[in-house]
């Protein structure tokens, strides 16, 4: 008599890395269009441009909005077209999935902090 518990075949999960292209268009999503939009929103809601740490970018708030938008997209695609024109260089540096997670990590939480500030000013 056996008194071990029948074993079963657990599930295998699979999880590949992002692809350096998937790496790129994060970083141009969230910096050129996420940065932009989520500043905008907050601007909106508390009507404050000192809220912005950003000198440049409280001085284009000032003047045109919508400015913010075109340096923005412009900054990120010259940033993303860069990118992968020197995509081979880049992944013979030792850890650089790491660090470009990382720099999409700090994109993504400023984007939440504009938005946090926006939501709190309404509430």
């Amino acid at each position: 008599m056996s008194t071990s518990a029948p074993r079963f075949p657990l599930p295998t999960f699979s999880v590949s890395p992002p692809s350096y292209t998937d790496l790129v268009a994060a970083l141009v999503f969230v910096w050129g269009v996420g940065d932009a939009v989520s500043t905008l929103v907050a601007l909106a809601l508390t009507r404050d441009l000192s809220l912005e740490a950003n000198p440049l970018v409280r001085a284009l708030l000032a003047q045109t909005p919508l400015l913010l938008l075109v340096m923005k997209a412009a900054v990120a695609l010259v940033v993303g077209v860069a990118l992968l024109r020197w995509r081979d260089p880049i992944q013979s540096v030792p850890l650089w999935r790491p660090w470009m997670v990382g720099v999409l990590g700090l994109g993504t939480a400023i984007v939440v902090s504009n938005l946090y500030v926006g939501l709190v000013a309404v509430l």
